[in-house]
């Protein structure tokens, strides 16, 4: 006697902002309230992909795309084998049709529901994909992910100062500045995601009401990280020092890839790798360098410049104007000595030709400089 053929089920692994979709069980009663990943039997005539996007579009209303499936098997019964698919929303949000709840889990969630026992040996390899997180937009150094809720970053000798940095801003009510939450199994700190849009410099650059949020954020920034003096040399990225009775520690990367917003609002500054000694100078250069910007030439250079000091007081826009050069060209040296170094993070701004390129635009700068003076 011939052994029927064993019958394909499909279940769909549903991923949007790292967190995986789980759903349950309302039938049979031997299964009802367990969690599972949705999906069903694939229908004679029906390849397995027809069958992942018609069960979802049957149990939770939406559309998906799939991406890739799991390289594994489970069997269920002596007729039911089941794989699993990794998919994204293209249409529609999931609503429980033919389930009684469901939940978005990222990877340290996986634990908190009861899964059917049919589920359980595809977790491991979806919490690592959960894990691995959706690349972000924004930053230079690279690295950064977002899984769930969180942002995961890679970490260094300087993360524990950057972290007493971030803990003591939330503590004095600083707006727009991420909550550390630790570290994960990959040596990642684990940071609030911050939401809000990234502008994208290469099309367009941040609006005149956007830079002027940003430099009354920054001038909160600096009046109340005066109050935090850490005793004796600490180490930060590029150097471990004391902070002089002049200095504050200053972010040291303010710039639109660094920030969010919505519509004209800022609502977060990442990315504090850089921060370090240095005085407010600093950061309003390296700002201007970015957001006027000044790496290249516009019409309006002395107007945003002027825009600029305004919104942030008491700061005269030729002492922001004069302090481009030394602070870029410091900028410029530090890549070129973390890369010498090894510094992944530096390593990484080699592949877009830094600091050559940021080079090249200061050296074109130098020969605005003197117009941009006299219009000041």
């Amino acid at each position: 006697m011939n052994t029927p053929p064993s019958r394909l089920v499909v279940g769909a692994a549903i991923m949007a902002d790292g967190r995986l979709l789980a759903t349950r069980r309302t039938e049979p009663p031997a299964l009802a309230g367990g969690w599972e990943l949705p999906g069903g039997k694939v229908d004679p005539g029906e390849t397995p992909e027809q069958a992942v996007v018609r069960e979802i579009r049957e149990e939770l209303d939406c559309d998906v795309r799939l991406d890739e499936w799991l390289d594994r098997e489970q069997r269920l019964n002596e007729q039911l084998v089941l794989r699993v698919v990794v998919c994204r929303l293209v249409d529609g949000e999931p609503r429980p049709v033919e389930h009684d709840a469901l939940r978005w889990l990222a990877a340290e969630e996986l634990g908190e529901v009861s899964w059917l026992p049919a589920d359980e040996p595809f977790l491991a390899p979806l919490r690592e994909r959960l894990l691995d997180g959706e690349r972000l937009p924004g930053g230079n150094v690279g690295g950064a992910v977002r899984v769930g809720t969180t942002v995961r970053r890679p970490t260094g000798p300087w993360t524990p100062n950057v972290h007493a940095l971030l803990r003591y801003l939330r503590e004095v009510g600083l707006d727009g500045v991420p909550r550390v939450l630790g570290v994960d199994e990959r040596d990642r700190e684990i940071l609030t995601y911050l939401p809000g849009e990234v502008v994208d410099v290469d099309a367009t650059r941040v609006s005149d009401a956007q830079l002027t949020e940003a430099m009354r954020w920054l001038r909160r920034y600096h009046d109340v990280v005066r109050g935090f003096r850490p005793s004796g040399p600490v180490r930060w990225r590029f150097a471990e020092r004391a902070l002089a009775d002049d200095e504050i520690v200053c972010h040291h990367d303010v710039a639109p890839y660094n920030m969010v917003f919505r519509g004209d609002r800022l609502t977060g500054v990442f990315d504090w790798d850089l921060a370090s000694p240095g005085r407010p100078v600093e950061d309003l250069a390296f700002a201007a360098w970015n957001s006027v910007p000044l790496y290249r030439p516009v019409d309006d250079e002395a107007a945003r410049l002027r825009l600029m000091a305004q919104s942030y007081g008491d700061v005269d826009p030729l002492q922001i104007l004069h302090g481009v050069l030394p602070r870029i060209a410091s900028a410029c040296r530090k890549i070129a000595e973390g890369q010498a170094a090894g510094d992944v993070g530096m390593l990484n701004l080699a592949t877009v030709g830094e600091p050559e390129r940021t080079e090249r635009a200061l050296a074109e700068f130098e020969t605005r400089t003197a117009q941009i003076e006299a219009q000041l």
